[in-house]
């Protein structure tokens, strides 16, 4: 085997971090999956809302507990709520879009070193 075949040190810990960066990208993307449909789930939960009585309680729930609110007091909490899950959406698909110029990044360096020796699935 001649030297430029051979594997080094660094291009073993290259290999292992693309590993491990593209097993991070699948399990964000499932995660954004779901957090897309409880964004989803929550608008919807909204326009409910707005089609109740304004002096109807809403049972809302509170870790273990439902507690009744008032309609004003529900769209606030929900509106909140709504804003947390984008902001942890949003956050999701920042540490995909990184994991994924990493990978793009180590894939083009490792298809240099290696050309079609070396086979780099997503």
């Amino acid at each position: 085997m001649a030297d430029e075949d051979q594997v080094t040190s660094a291009d073993q810990q290259k290999i292992n971090q693309f590993s491990r960066l593209n097993q991070r990208s699948h399990e964000i993307a499932e995660e954004l999956e779901m957090q897309r449909k409880a964004v989803e789930e929550l608008n919807d939960l909204g326009d409910e809302l707005i089609l109740l009585d304004d002096d109807e309680p809403i049972k809302y729930n509170f870790g273990e507990c439902y507690m009744e609110v008032g309609k004003e007091r529900a769209e606030k909490l929900l509106e909140d709520l709504l804003e947390q899950k984008k902001a942890a959406l949003g956050a999701s698909e920042d540490e995909l879009a990184q994991c994924k110029a990493t990978l793009q990044d180590l894939k083009t360096q490792l298809y240099a070193r290696f050309g079609s020796n070396i086979n780099l699935e997503e």
